[in-house]
């Protein structure tokens, strides 16, 4: 059967808020943009984010992606296919020929763009890899007990509990709660040496939300040390600290006790502690996203040493952004796929400019 035949001058894999930010940004600046999602709904990770707003906006960047999402919808530049996937592509003329195939749950809806009905051909004068990172399966770390141990949750997994509403309500609020911190990242155990830079500030605004929520509660902040996140880090860490307990220690196990997960841990020099919690929360790592290799062998995409996708030394017309290429929050993703934009405007400026001139 033969392929349907489409066009665009940039083709952007990947509908979270990195791709979105790049094909807003491609269309302020009158470059029309092919946005290919895999999923059923656009969104990504990010869909999964909760606001972590209590008096005033935490500037987490999770109310963003509504934003993006409408505006790509209604910008008339910009083309929305999910349920699609890049399955083959190669170097045509000055850009690129991709073989899209329909994924399963393109019936799912409602959203913007069209679920991809068949198989089809786009043919692209650059390329945007914005497929995200992947965040690190918790049970990977057994010591910590997750799906082992009632009580412990990943992050990601707290998340969803916040926007649903499921956290504090009744006798099941927790009084004690525990944050930890790297599970999956700046492990040489694991192989993941790479600091995901983002857990810090998700996991200590978590802490704040889970404390406006249930002031009684107790949340203890087990860390290596904590990185800067961002330009509310300096205002916000003082008061985080008055409000949670930082404890500089890395829990050596958690073990399911009488009334909930235990963490068991040791100060510099002291004897170990064992320590009783209503819950426990695993801060998993950032990584590289699900397919980097075969990203890489498609568009002749370099990785980096810890494996994320890089366009340096890479083929002319092939950028990379937001969490694809590196641990990023979600402003720091939508900024970098402006950075993307930037790039891929140039290419297909640069592109017209030689076919006219």
């Amino acid at each position: 059967m033969t392929n349907a035949q489409l066009d665009t001058p940039v083709l952007i894999l990947g509908g979270g808020v990195a791709g979105l930010a790049a094909a807003v940004d491609l269309a302020r600046r009158g470059v029309a943009a092919t946005i290919i999602e895999r999923e059923p709904r656009l969104g990504g990770r990010a869909s999964q984010f909760c606001c972590k707003a209590t008096e005033a906006c935490a500037r987490c960047g999770a109310c963003r992606l509504g934003e993006l999402i409408v505006q790509a919808a209604h910008l008339p530049q910009i083309t929305i296919h999910t349920a699609a996937l890049a399955v083959a592509a190669q170097p045509q003329g000055s850009g690129w020929q991709v073989e899209l195939a329909p994924q399963p749950g393109g019936e799912i809806g409602p959203g913007p763009g069209h679920p991809l009905s068949e198989r089809a051909t786009l043919n692209a004068q650059a390329v945007i890899l914005a497929v995200g990172g992947e965040a690190f399966n918790p049970a990977g770390k057994t010591r910590f007990g997750h799906g082992r141990v009632q009580g412990v949750f990943s992050a990601l997994e707290l998340e969803a509990m916040l926007a649903q509403g499921a956290l504090g309500q009744g006798a099941m609020a927790p009084a004690k709660v525990a944050f930890i911190q790297c599970v999956g990242s700046r492990d040489a155990s694991l192989g993941r040496l790479w600091c995901s830079r983002v857990c810090c500030g998700y996991a200590l605004r978590m802490g704040r939300v889970i404390r406006g929520l249930l002031p009684e509660s107790e949340v203890t902040f087990f860390h290596m040390d904590v990185q800067d996140y961002g330009r509310a880090w300096e205002d916000e860490l003082p008061e985080l600290r008055k409000q949670m307990r930082f404890v500089r220690a890395m829990p050596g196990e958690v073990t399911a006790g009488e009334g909930g997960p235990e963490v068991t841990y040791a100060l510099a020099g002291e004897q170990p502690i064992k320590k009783g919690f209503d819950l426990v929360v695993l801060s998993v790592g950032l990584g590289p996203p699900n397919g980097a290799s075969a990203l890489g062998e498609l568009f002749g995409a370099a990785r980096d040493s810890d494996g994320f996708l890089t366009a340096d030394g890479g083929p002319a017309g092939v950028f990379v952004a937001g969490a694809a290429a590196g641990p990023r929050s979600l402003n720091e993703s939508i900024v970098h796929g402006g950075l993307a934009a930037s790039q891929a405007a140039s290419r297909v400026a640069s592109l017209t400019e030689a076919r006219h001139g």
